[in-house]
């Protein structure tokens, strides 16, 4: 009783008769000498374009096409510098020099007589092999993936039998003899037991077939900026155009698919091990990949051709002569726009060698053979590497929505890349007036805090319908960091990318499966604002492709705004909210700032 008999000498309650704000909770302890309840706190909001971003300052890269039926079409290409996946510069086992002057020691080196055989360009996917009950088939293809027993294919054999005998748990008929598997007593999986994965970060129709075309890049992507006296890394903007004006010669242009299957190589049959058949031993096992062969004779002349000359000598010489690859995708039957694994990515030359060989006999010559030899040299795509955008205009309406002098709009237009972006002041009414001092008199114990933020459904809609963004990220723009809320927020989810479930921004959906609302709490920043007198700094609100990701990235123009979010530069995502502002219709769904308090029930 001491206790509230200080509260409420030490508490008064001020009242405004010019409010900005609704009380719209019920008291939740009745009689009780505290009640608490649910203050809307208006918020103002005006929409930013995203100028072009420094693109070679990202590490994860786009390829293909995408379609928006709001924002329109973007097609991005890619351009990687290459650098030596084997340190050594010669081919086969002896230097250019060594073949032709011999060596010392009587160590028998010949003309090894280096010659290309295949050259792959090998873009990994990302992959998602989520096996909860370990049977081999991943929750996307398994029946039932909390029973390693269940029979995926319907064959009559369990997944996990079907695994450990290698056969195929995804096919009914593994040898394809017409015979089912569980009938089958000879039944061997000719694919080497592949695993089927599921393919992570495709956006549009995974089936498209498209044409892909490999370019050598004629440009030099220098590391430094010359107009800095080469104290700073050079910048190339993601609206640059060096694929359209410096894509030399075609190493590759065909149509390609889309194939989800582990790759599997065998070994080639000795024919002096008559009992044994290495055709069936598998060699190497390559996940999901765009996998292409390049133009044999390039790499010959171009890199084999040079063992131990000085544009091999060292990775500067080599970037000089060398200077790096374009990759294009086009002529797509549906819009597919691909998030790729390059840093993964290589090029594998495979190349036959000549080798003397004298059979452990060094005195008799009579057993002497040159053998041909088979070695991979790789080539890494590292160093520089960037994406070129081509953006449709927006269309007039979204224009229209966005301009400049617009502020507290009805509808608030998030798109990731070079987008638009919301930014956002807390405690502001439609008028750019202030509420904060009023809510700080009110002495509330502050519970919790939420922006919420609906989403324009009808507008979406009408629009014929999007891939809407799964999280939105909010960040103080001032400091150019996130939240406290972000920072002391460890929960997971039940994948990876669905960390800092508390602090929130994911998608809710309504019972369609359709987006309804994000929400984003900050009560941690909003006590520090009502209670700690801490300044109430602009916020930022954009789409987001990684949640764990908060590097920013530097743009190109500095009149509006300084950098973008990394997570949001990476997202070709894009939708529309309720804004601040929105018809009386959709009042109750607006934008605004949801705090939950506790008082002293006066």
């Amino acid at each position: 009783m001491k206790i509230i008999k200080f509260l409420f000498i030490l508490t008064f309650i001020l009242t405004s008769c010019n409010k900005d704000y609704n009380t719209v909770g019920v008291d939740l302890i009745n009689n009780k000498p505290f009640i608490t309840s649910i203050e809307e706190i208006p918020v103002f909001v005006k929409m930013n374009r995203i100028p072009p971003y420094v693109s070679n300052a990202i590490s994860t890269f786009q390829l293909g096409v995408y379609q928006d039926n709001i924002y329109g079409k973007s097609k991005v290409s890619f351009l990687s510098q290459l650098s030596f996946g084997d340190v050594d510069d010669q081919f086969g086992i002896f230097k250019q020099t060594d073949e032709i002057n011999g060596m010392e020691d009587n160590i028998a080196a010949i003309p090894e007589l280096e010659t290309v055989k295949d050259v792959f360009l090998d873009i990994p996917f990302y992959t998602n092999v989520d096996d909860d009950d370990n049977d081999g088939v991943i929750n996307l293809y398994d029946v039932d993936s909390t029973d390693p027993y269940s029979d995926s294919d319907g064959d009559g054999v369990s997944d996990v039998d079907e695994s450990n005998a290698g056969q195929n748990p995804l096919n009914e008929d593994t040898d394809g003899d017409g015979i089912l598997d569980g009938e089958d007593t000879e039944s061997i999986n000719p694919n080497g037991g592949g695993t089927t994965y599921e393919l992570d970060s495709l956006i549009g129709n995974a089936l498209a077939k498209f044409k892909l075309k490999v370019s050598e890049l004629d440009y030099f992507l220098r590391p430094f900026d010359p107009d800095d006296n080469f104290e700073s890394y050079q910048k190339y903007f993601s609206s640059n155009n060096i694929p359209d004006n410096f894509s030399g010669t075609v190493l590759f242009d065909q149509e390609v698919e889309i194939n989800s299957n582990e790759l599997v190589f065998f070994n080639e049959d000795d024919p002096d091990t008559e009992e044994d058949d290495e055709s069936e031993t598998v060699k190497e096992r390559l996940t999901p990949r765009i996998r292409v062969p390049l133009d044999k004779d390039f790499f010959q002349s171009k890199i084999v051709d040079k063992e131990d000359s000085d544009e091999l000598s060292n990775l500067d010489n080599f970037k000089l002569y060398f200077k790096g690859i374009v990759i294009d995708a086009y002529d797509f039957s549906d819009p597919l726009l691909m998030i790729l694994n390059f840093s993964e990515a290589e090029i594998r030359i495979v190349y036959d060698y000549q080798q003397y060989n004298k059979n452990n006999t060094e005195d008799d010559t009579s057993d002497d053979t040159v053998e041909s030899i088979e070695k991979n040299y790789m080539l890494k795509l590292a160093g520089t590497k960037l994406n070129s955008f081509k953006h449709d205009p927006y269309p007039e309406s979204v224009n229209n929505a966005i301009r400049d002098t617009i502020n507290n709009p009805e509808s608030v237009y998030l798109k990731g890349g070079e987008g638009i972006m919301a930014e956002i002041e807390l405690f502001k009414n439609n008028d750019g007036v202030d509420v904060l001092e009023e809510i700080r008199s009110k002495d509330w114990l502050i519970n919790e805090a939420n922006l919420s933020v609906y989403i324009s459904k009808d507008m979406l809609s009408a629009s014929g319908g999007i891939i809407e963004p799964s999280r939105l990220y909010l960040y103080d723009i001032n400091n150019k960091a996130p939240l406290i809320d972000y920072f002391i927020d460890n929960s997971a989810g039940s994948k990876e990318y669905q960390n800092k479930v508390i602090h929130g921004g994911s998608i809710e959906l309504d019972e369609d499966k359709n987006g309804l609302m994000y929400k984003i709490r900050i009560s941690e920043h909003i006590k520090n604002v009502v209670r700690n007198d801490s300044t109430n700094v602009k916020l930022g609100l954009v789409v987001s492709q990684d949640i764990n990701n908060t590097l920013n990235i530097e743009v190109e123009t500095k009149d509006l705004m300084t950098f973008t979010p990394g997570s949001s530069a990476i997202s070709p995502l894009g939708t529309i909210l309720i804004g601040p502002s929105p018809s009386a219709e959709y009042y109750d769904k607006r934008m605004r700032l949801d705090l939950y308090y506790t008082k002293i029930n006066n």
